[in-house]
């Protein structure tokens, strides 16, 4: 059976622009989003949207070879630089951008209060500095060592020369080592901060401290499946784009003109990613995306299809801030349920104050000897004091 290579060649133009098209839908929807609500535009909220807006421009460039059938005619190897640098720029950015949002996330689990008094847009532009600077300095060594080789195809990863190449394909795989290094890292440390939340809790603590190690989780678990997806398709690539320099020049054309399989994925994850991960994200584009018909108005008021939403009996009194008619999330249960218990504690706090200051005035140094009382206690207490 022969292989009909001109059909192939068909399907992946087809493949490719379909999947271009499908991450440019998510990768506007996550930025627009992004733009709409105050309440994506977090650090790392921003982040992403840094990263989905170099996504876009690789999927607007890997339009342009399609049309320009760059990875499908021959070419020399200067030519082919100039036609894709700016998809090489983009595609440098966002592969050590990976890196700055692990840093982020590991700051703000190892320094939260500096980390959120941090203003944003500094904050920012210095985590985008070294993701620009390498860009810049990796196509300024790939201009110098250019030359003009002939090329069967034109692809990204053969319009820099095979020496930037191997270099490349090092401090990719570094990037990517201290990115999961440091994931490992902030997941220890998550993981011990919630065990100490859970004895403070135990212990009446309040649930300021709860609620932010179970959204510095959140995020983590966010972020190790955007990085899943990178190692799994953009690293993989990479490395067999590495590989086939070790092959005849057939084959290696043949694996590298195949190779944006692997590839595209990475460009297209931000949105399902996020929409799978973060309610959040998901009610905001539910809300943009309502106009579909089958985006469902319970999707939109509360997202209660999502496996991250489970509701519970409609019967709960307090429903956290829910809409009229709509059953409250396990989340919200959980949190109307953990406010009453501080409340209630803040309570006895106030009456171990109250009481002490009214029964033992000018005595301070007994606070500490004084048991919680009961309700009635305060109530005539304070009847007296008015």
């Amino acid at each position: 059976m022969s292989i009909n290579y001109q059909d192939l060649t068909l399907a992946l133009q087809i493949y490719t622009v379909v999947l271009c098209l499908i991450g440019l839908f998510g990768n506007a929807n996550l930025i627009i989003a992004t733009c709409r609500h105050k309440t994506l535009r977090t650090k790392m909220g921003c982040l992403i949207m840094i990263s989905t807006i170099a996504h876009t421009i690789c999927l607007l460039s890997e339009l342009i070879c399609v049309k320009l059938k760059l990875r499908f005619t021959q070419t020399h190897r200067d030519e082919c630089f100039r036609s894709v640098v700016v998809y090489m720029f983009a595609v440098l950015f966002q592969s050590t951008l990976f890196l700055m949002m692990a840093i982020d996330l590991f700051l703000a689990v190892i320094m939260p209060i500096r980390h959120k008094l941090w203003r944003r847009g500094p904050y920012l532009f210095v985590l985008c500095i070294p993701p620009l600077l390498f860009s810049c300095f990796a196509l300024f060594i790939e201009e110098i060592y250019i030359n003009h080789d002939d090329l069967l195809i034109c692809t990204v990863t053969l319009a820099a020369p095979p020496t930037v190449r191997f270099w490349g394909t090092l401090v990719t795989f570094s990037t990517i080592f201290l990115a999961v290094t440091l994931i490992f890292i902030t997941a220890f440390k998550v993981h011990a901060n919630e065990r100490e939340s859970a004895r403070r809790i135990l212990r009446h603590s309040n649930s300021i401290t709860s609620n932010t190690k179970c959204s510095d989780a959140k995020l983590l678990k966010s972020l190790s499946t955007l990085m899943f997806v990178f190692i799994c398709s953009w690293s993989l690539s990479i490395l067999l784009s590495h590989v086939s320099l070790y092959f005849t020049k057939s084959i290696a054309y043949e694996i590298q003109k195949y190779n944006i399989l692997l590839s595209l994925p990475t460009f297209c994850q931000n949105f399902f990613v996020t929409g799978l991960r973060s309610p959040r994200y998901a009610k905001a584009y539910a809300e943009q995306l309502s106009f579909l018909p089958f985006v469902s108005q319970r999707d939109l008021l509360g997202f209660q299809d999502s496996p991250t939403s489970r509701t519970v009996s409609s019967n709960f009194e307090d429903g956290g801030g829910q809409l009229p008619g709509q059953l409250p999330t396990l989340d919200q249960y959980r949190r109307s349920k953990m406010e009453e218990k501080v409340r209630k504690h803040a309570l006895v706090k106030f009456q171990n104050v109250f009481l002490f200051q009214f029964r033992f005035p000018g005595c301070p140094s007994r606070m500490h000897q004084l048991e919680p009382t009961g309700m009635k206690d305060f109530e005539y207490s304070f009847k007296g004091a008015v």
